[in-house]
């Protein structure tokens, strides 16, 4: 349905302003009491649970418990993230709402027994998040970084995990087993000789 409610910050006193929609009546204000201006804000239901989260640009995150009838916030928790800006996005998994925190030290941020909790994402320095679903990734999300565009999946402690492998070749083909739990790499490397003749050369390799 259409949304009601908007959250606005503001610049000049650092606040956070509870916004009535379509006639912008103001229903709360709440003061921050920062010095570093929020970056990002988000309205999210966790469990059932209706949260404002805000990211600063110092990395650090504040969430309300969010009355949607009276706009009104409490229960103010705090937590430092990183040290870069924060932005945030929800996205679903297995059913349930979450949201990922972008940032240096990018968090995903979920709820159990109706209580907040963080796992941190082992790839730094993710800038933006998308959902990415398709048969053959089922689930996913896309993650950018300043150098990079990686697909992943989050399992069940929430946790996303990304495995580096340097391989030394161009990889041309991926391909992966479920019965060995194994990936084959097709890779290929140029050598040159003393003469400065070339030959390409092909690899296969596989990883578990």
């Amino acid at each position: 349905g259409k949304s009601t409610l908007c959250a606005v910050g503001l610049w000049i006193d650092i606040s956070i302003n509870i916004i009535k929609l379509p006639d912008l009546q103001d229903l709360n204000k709440e003061l921050l009491g920062r010095v570093i201006i929020a970056r990002s804000v988000l309205f999210a239901q966790l469990e059932g649970v209706d949260y404002l989260i805000i990211g600063f640009g110092d990395g650090h995150m504040t969430n309300y418990i969010f009355d949607t009838n009276t706009g009104q916030l409490s229960n103010k928790k705090e937590i430092s993230l990183g040290t870069q800006s924060i932005s945030l996005k929800k996205f679903k998994y297995k059913g349930s709402t979450q949201v990922f925190a972008c940032s240096d030290r990018p968090t995903i941020i979920y709820s159990k027994y109706k209580k907040l909790g963080f796992s941190t994402v082992n790839l730094p320095g993710v800038i933006y998040m998308t959902e990415f679903d398709n048969p053959s990734f089922r689930e996913s999300l896309a993650l950018a970084t300043e150098k990079s565009l990686t697909i992943g999946t989050i399992d069940d402690i929430q946790k996303l995990h990304v495995r580096t492998i340097h391989l030394g070749e161009r990889p041309i083909r991926i391909c992966y087993q479920e019965q060995s739990k194994t990936f084959c790499v097709l890779t290929t490397k140029t050598l040159f000789t003393d003469k400065g003749t070339k030959s390409q050369q092909f690899y296969i390799k596989l990883f578990n």
